[in-house]
C-alpha cells in the first residue's frame, strides 16, 4: 500500500434535528440539564486549515506521549469518547496548564498560543485520522542514494578526532550540528529529519545515523572532507530510535530502525540504507490483549551475539533480533 497523505474525518458534524414533530410547547418545556448536556457532548467543527494545522501540533507535541491512534501511551487516551464528555473549556484548561502528572502546560509556557489551545482542544474531540501504512516498497521508494559507496573516500579525508565528535540535535530546526571536541569548532551543520531523538555511531565510527520524530533516516559520512549526508530514507511517520550491527564480522553491515508509527522495525543495509525486511509488531500484550500499537523505542545491539535487542513499548516484550542469516 502506498503510502498518501492522511484522509481528513468528517470536519464538520451536521447538526441532528431532534425537535421533528414536537410542537413549540414541547421544545420549549425540555429540561435545561438536558441542554446542557447536548451542548457539552456537541462535536466541534473544524476547517480544512484549521484541522491540518491541528494535525501537525499534534504530531510535534502530544503523538509521543497520547498515541498516533489517541489509545494512549505514556499519557492517557485522548479518544473521542472520553475528550467530548470532558468538553471544549475543560480541555482547554487542561492543555494550557497542564498537570502534576506530567501533562505539559502549552500554553502558559508559550509553546501555544491561545488559539491554538483551542484548536487542539476541539480537534482531539474529532475521530482520529489514521495515517498510512508503509510498507517495504513505500520505504525503497523514498530511499537517496546521495553519494554511492563507489564514490566514497577509502580512507579519512579530513584532520577531525572522530573519537571526540559530537552530534548535537537543533531540535525545531531539523539538523544537528558537528562538533569537533577537540577544538570546539562547528564542523557542519546538517539538514536532516524533524526533531532528531537520536544520533547513534556505527562500529567502525565512520557512519553517524540520526533519525527524526517524522521517520526520516540519515546516513552520515564523516570521512568525507567535510562530513554530509550520503544516504536518506524515511522508513514510517513516527520514530525514535535507530542502531547498528556491532558484532564481530558484522561492523556496519545492517541498521535497523524502529517506527512508532507503523508499528513496526525495519532492518535496512548499513551503507546504503536500502531495506531488507519490515517486521510488524501489532500483535498480544503480555496481558494476552491485541494491541494495534506497540510503539518501537530503544534498541541496541549486542556486541556478544548478532543480535538487536528491541523493546516494542505497549506489549511490555523485549525482541531479541538475529541478524546472522
Amino acid at each position: 500500500m502506498k503510502a498518501k497523505n492522511w484522509l481528513y474525518p468528517a470536519i464538520a458534524a451536521l447538526p441532528f434535528s431532534l425537535g421533528l414533530g414536537l410542537s413549540h410547547a414541547a421544545t420549549k418545556a425540555e429540561p435545561r440539564a438536558t441542554q446542557k448536556a447536548e451542548q457539552k457532548t456537541a462535536i466541534p467543527t473544524l476547517t480544512a486549515a484549521e484541522f491540518d494545522h491541528a494535525r501537525q501540533i499534534y504530531f510535534e507535541r502530544c503523538a509521543g506521549c497520547h498515541g498516533v491512534l489517541r489509545k494512549g501511551a505514556t499519557g492517557k487516551a485522548l479518544t473521542p469518547d472520553i475528550t467530548r464528555a470532558r468538553g471544549t473549556e475543560y480541555l482547554k484548561t487542561f492543555i494550557k496548564y497542564g498537570s502534576p502528572a506530567g501533562m505539559p502546560n502549552w500554553g502558559t509556557s508559550g509553546d501555544l498560543t491561545d488559539q491554538e489551545v483551542d484548536l487542539m482542544a476541539r480537534y482531539i474531540q474529532l475521530d482520529p485520522p489514521t495515517p498510512p501504512e508503509f510498507s517495504l516498497a513505500d520505504i525503497e521508494k523514498s530511499r537517496k542514494d546521495i553519494l554511492p559507496v563507489a564514490k566514497r573516500p577509502t580512507q579519512k579525508m579530513n584532520p577531525y578526532n572522530l573519537d571526540n565528535l559530537f552530534s548535537v540535535t537543533l531540535r525545531d530546526a531539523g539538523e544537528v550540528a558537528l562538533i569537533d571536541g577537540d577544538s570546539k569548532q562547528i564542523i557542519n551543520i546538517v539538514k536532516t529529519g524533524y526533531a532528531v531523538h537520536i544520533s547513534r555511531m556505527s562500529a567502525s565510527g565512520r557512519y553517524l545515523y540520526v533519525i527524526g520524530r517524522d521517520a526520516r533516516l540519515d546516513l552520515i559520512d564523516l570521512w568525507l572532507p567535510k562530513p554530509d549526508i550520503v544516504a536518506e530514507v524515511k522508513i514510517g511517520m513516527e520514530a525514535r530510535s535507530v542502531e547498528t550491527s556491532k558484532y564481530k564480522g558484522y561492523e556496519d553491515k545492517y541498521a535497523v530502525a524502529g517506527s512508532y508509527w507503523p508499528p513496526q522495525y525495519v532492518i535496512m543495509e548499513g551503507d546504503t540504507l536500502k531495506p531488507l525486511k519490515v517486521v510488524s509488531t501489532r500483535g498480544m500484550t503480555v496481558d494476552n490483549e491485541y494491541h494495534p500499537e506497540p510503539r518501537v523505542a530503544s534498541i541496541v545491539a549486542s556486541h556478544y551475539h548478532p543480535e538487536f535487542v528491541i523493546n516494542a513499548k505497549e506489549t511490555g516484550k523485549i525482541l531479541m533480533v538475529n541478524y546472522w542469516h
